[in-house]
């Protein structure tokens, strides 16, 4: 009888670690305005943050690559842009260069608690987990303030 209730018990745990990510952390995307949550997905240290963006002015793509850490910061490591334009920085990192077309920045290395913008259903292109899209644009809505966070499981 324990046997079979300690079993069970291990098969919870899995299960919801599963659901949950092994770190028990979640990326989670809510309103500024009312802290509505938008989007709530698993996620671990060390996992990949992928931003796209299509610029606004230039229509160029800006990607922007993160990655979790375990106290849940977000920590920048590469920016790639399709172009210049308004707002593009021209000098980041500790390089850059050009790769298939891409402006690329590497040896950002900032460390974010969050991060805030105001969201346009036509510039953002997707939100990706280690490659998996798990949001776009027009699943927000338009100009809105969000902010997106790694939290612990509740």
């Amino acid at each position: 009888m324990v046997a079979a209730a300690l079993a069970a018990a291990a098969w919870v745990v899995l299960a919801l670690a599963s659901c949950e990510g092994w770190d028990g952390l979640r990326l989670v995307v809510e309103t500024q305005r009312d802290g509505r949550r938008l989007l709530s997905v698993p996620v671990s240290a060390g996992d990949r943050l992928e931003f796209e963006w299509i610029h606004s002015v230039e229509h160029f793509p800006w990607l922007e690559y993160f990655d979790v850490e375990a106290d849940g910061s977000l920590f920048l490591r590469e920016t790639r842009i399709g172009g210049f334009g308004a707002g593009v920085p021209y000098d980041r990192g500790t390089s850059a260069g050009v790769e298939d077309g891409f402006v690329v920045y590497r040896g950002i290395d900032e460390r974010f608690p969050a991060y805030r913008w105001i969201n346009s259903s036509t510039a953002v292109a997707a939100i990706s987990i280690n490659g998996t899209v798990v949001a776009r644009g027009p699943d927000f809505p338009h100009h809105e303030a969000l902010e997106l966070r790694v939290i612990p499981r509740r």
